[in-house]
């Protein structure tokens, strides 16, 4: 990960020593939730709040820095004579990704795509009514990430944010799955 931003800083200084006039700074939030209820003992909720701050160069191209903090507590019972289980994930992404934006800072709509790379930290605590916690702590792993989303430029300086992101998220054995996202936030331009 510190490779990534390391190669992407050198990117974005190099960049701005020619081009110091297409220079601005950006700083976002957004917030994602998601709430799924099969009935009163079974449910799934997630909620997740996500800081980034995107450096612009060239008008249409961004070093982006972000990090997410996602929550994630499932609520079980298969019958009424089972146990509840109450299973909370957490999850703690830092990542780093170069946006190519496809209008410039100035107009009303600015859809972009972006990719780049993403340190994940996980855990997952499980409740059993009856029969304790048990908790899982997998490793931090770095991993590839991409996305595309739209920003609508309201004034000068704010603007709405939509967003799709995924994550190669590993797995036990090697493998690797999608996880993703979907946010609405606000943007600030400095």
């Amino acid at each position: 990960m510190n490779k990534i931003i390391s190669t992407l800083g050198l990117l974005a200084t190099m960049t701005l020593s020619s081009y110091a006039h297409a220079f601005y700074t950006e700083l976002g939030a957004s917030y994602g939730r998601k709430t799924t209820t099969f009935d009163q003992e079974n449910s799934f909720d997630t909620e997740s709040i996500t800081g980034s701050l995107s450096i612009y160069f060239l008008e249409r191209m961004a070093l982006e820095l972000s990090y997410t903090d996602a929550t994630g507590v499932k609520k079980e019972k298969a019958s009424l004579t089972d146990p509840r289980r109450t299973t909370t994930q957490k999850s703690q992404i830092l990542g780093a990704d170069l946006i190519l934006a496809f209008a410039d800072k100035k107009a009303l709509f600015q859809p972009y795509v972006k990719g780049g790379g993403a340190q994940i930290k996980r855990s997952q605590t499980a409740v059993i009514e009856g029969a304790g916690t048990a908790s899982i702590d997998p490793e931090t792993a770095t991993v590839p990430s991409y996305g595309a989303g739209m920003k609508i430029q309201l004034t000068e300086t704010f603007g709405l944010k939509f967003s799709y992101d995924v994550w190669k998220t590993p797995l036990d054995g090697g493998a690797q799955t999608d996880d993703s996202s979907i946010r609405a936030g606000v943007t600030w331009i400095l």
